[in-house]
């Protein structure tokens, strides 16, 4: 996979252009079709109105079922989080964009969060927690389960890796 063409097409200019030497990305969050599911509420209910009770409401109806749809298209453009064997990078807002880049050995925990319709419509939020109170999230994902294996394979081969000890010879005498 090409991570330049894969982090600039989804206009990353504050993730970094090129990654490290030998760093390779394992995941790429798969943002669900499911995101457009409010609008496609509204639209029912759009035609509805238009047809039952007043084609003047129906057409207000239809504005914001237009902004409800621009919003979700837009969201699936901003919405992002790439893993790769030595990082995460995750961005997600419209207005105040939030970008946060984590070393691997920093990632305390991920979790998966669904909620009805994300569980009807396949997709989950993922939860990333950071040492610290640093915390990053990432909704409508298709792939949020195959995110959170990935990681907690990597997480969980870093505790498996045998701790230096420090020797203090003056201890020992």
């Amino acid at each position: 996979m090409d991570a330049k063409r894969l982090i600039s097409e989804k206009g990353g200019s504050d993730l970094p252009v090129d990654l490290r030497p030998g760093e390779n990305i394992l995941v790429k969050g798969v943002i669900s079709s499911g995101i457009f599911w409010k609008a496609a509420v509204l639209a029912v209910i759009t035609v509805l109105i238009a047809m039952f009770i007043a084609w003047q409401l129906g057409v207000l109806f239809a504005m914001v079922t237009l902004v409800a749809a621009t919003y979700a298209f837009i969201m699936t453009r901003a919405l992002l989080l790439i893993v790769t064997d030595q990082r995460v990078f995750v961005r997600s807002g419209i207005i105040k964009i939030d970008t946060v880049q984590w070393r691997l050995d920093r990632v305390e925990s991920v979790e998966i969060q669904r909620t009805i319709p994300g569980q009807i419509l396949g997709y989950a939020t993922v939860v990333i927690t950071g040492i610290g109170s640093n915390l990053g999230f990432i909704p409508y994902l298709e792939n949020a389960v195959k995110i959170r294996d990935v990681m907690n394979e990597i997480l969980y081969k870093r505790e498996e890796k045998p701790q230096h000890v420090i020797v203090d010879n003056a201890a020992k005498t």
